[in-house]
């Protein structure tokens, strides 16, 4: 995009009597002329690593969106599991790509009770974003690795990247689940069961803007 100039400064190369230059005349020209133009595509249906039953307790796709609860044979140890999206990309390679918009909800650090048989047991549960990794084609092109937190929806990451073809967008979105109880507990307890809403995921639509110059 050309430079810009300030709106005051070519308000004086008009006045009354003046005679403005070619320069000038490209100066107001480049400052009023859209030369920066935007695209966007989008996806929502977030897969996952639940081509094994066990590691989902239950999953609803409604209205773009698909909520999930995990499942996990154990706990008292680190679980990491990765979600995907896959957008299509339909632009051009000119196109530079600027923000990528998220709109997730994922579990919050808690700490809350379930019941093992007859025993009431203590679970205290902290959940972090590991990583989030986006790709062209299967080429990485942007990653976040620390200090993610996902506190307002919809999310934002700036990318700024340009190639010269764009084969598509995927993300992974990387976590660790580290879940604790205060007493030990059966190998049959499903704490996505007994607490639903404490490992809800909502995994909305992510968005992708391009923007080119002209």
């Amino acid at each position: 995009m050309s430079n810009r100039t300030d709106k005051n400064i070519l308000k004086q190369y008009f006045r009354s009597g003046s005679r403005p230059t070619q320069k000038q005349f490209h100066e107001l020209i480049d400052n009023c002329y859209n030369d920066v133009f935007s695209s966007a595509v989008s996806g929502y249906q977030v897969m996952g690593d639940w081509e094994d039953a066990k590691t989902i307790t239950s999953i609803k796709r409604e209205a773009g969106k698909t909520y999930l609860i995990p499942y996990f044979d154990r706990i008292n140890l680190i679980h990491r599991r990765v979600y995907h999206y896959a957008l299509p990309c339909n632009v051009g390679p000119d196109y530079t790509l600027e923000i990528i918009t998220m709109d997730i909800s994922l579990p919050k650090d808690a700490n809350y009770k379930v019941r093992d048989g007859r025993k009431e047991v203590a679970i205290r549960q902290s959940i972090n974003i590991d990583s989030i990794r986006i790709y062209n084609g299967g080429q990485e092109i942007h990653t976040l690795t620390s200090g993610i937190k996902i506190d307002k929806t919809p999310f934002e990451i700036a990318v700024q990247k340009k190639t010269t073809q764009w084969l598509g967008i995927s993300i992974d979105i990387a976590l660790a689940y580290d879940i604790k109880s205060d007493i030990a507990v059966s190998d049959q307890l499903d704490i996505g069961t007994e607490s639903q809403n404490m490992l809800l995921h909502t995994f909305g639509s992510v968005s992708c803007s391009f923007t080119v110059e002209g």
